[in-house]
């Protein structure tokens, strides 16, 4: 009991000491994603949106992309379960509906099929400019359609958060 414990208490100071880096480096990977979902952006400002209940279990922060006070559109962060646990993405959506990109910020899909088809990017290419009626077209990646399944679902439940931030006058 007694290694047991020093094991913990040397988990839980390591933890301590590594957990304002790590949300660093998170925060860091998502400034990232909305930058390279709006290239022309000049800024990006967290909006707010009260989301539905089963929104909300998905959709995270939702920040709004402007160029000289003009909206481009919204990065919204989701959250969908693939086949080895949550798929964390950032989901750009033009004013008008369009999806811009999508950008997974952090996964634990299995190396070698999961993982490859988001790293190769052969389904997140697909989501470019779709819009709401036609990701029900994006076709999932054999082997991998688990994970396929829920970057889809991801995306759906980004564009329903914009579809309601913009119904309530996100803009």
């Amino acid at each position: 009991m007694i290694i047991i414990a020093a094991v913990v208490l040397m988990l839980a100071v390591v933890n301590g000491l590594t957990k304002d880096r790590i949300a660093e480096n998170e925060k860091k990977a998502n400034d990232e994603a909305r930058i390279a979902l709006f290239e022309d952006a000049t800024s990006f400002e967290p909006t707010t949106v009260d989301l539905s209940e089963d929104l909300s279990k998905y959709v995270g922060e939702i920040y709004e992309a402007t160029i000289n006070g003009e909206s481009l559109g919204f990065c919204i962060s989701v959250s969908s379960n693939g086949f080895g646990g949550a798929i964390n993405m950032i989901v750009g959506v033009t004013v008008d509906g369009l999806i811009t990109g999508v950008k997974v910020v952090s996964h634990t899909e299995t190396a070698g099929v999961g993982e490859r088809i988001i790293s190769n990017g052969s389904i997140l290419s697909q989501f470019i400019n779709a819009s709401k009626n036609s990701v029900s077209s994006v076709e999932t990646i054999t082997g991998a359609t688990v994970t396929s399944k829920a970057i889809i679902e991801g995306v759906s439940k980004a564009l329903e958060a914009v579809s309601q931030l913009l119904a309530d006058g996100g803009l």
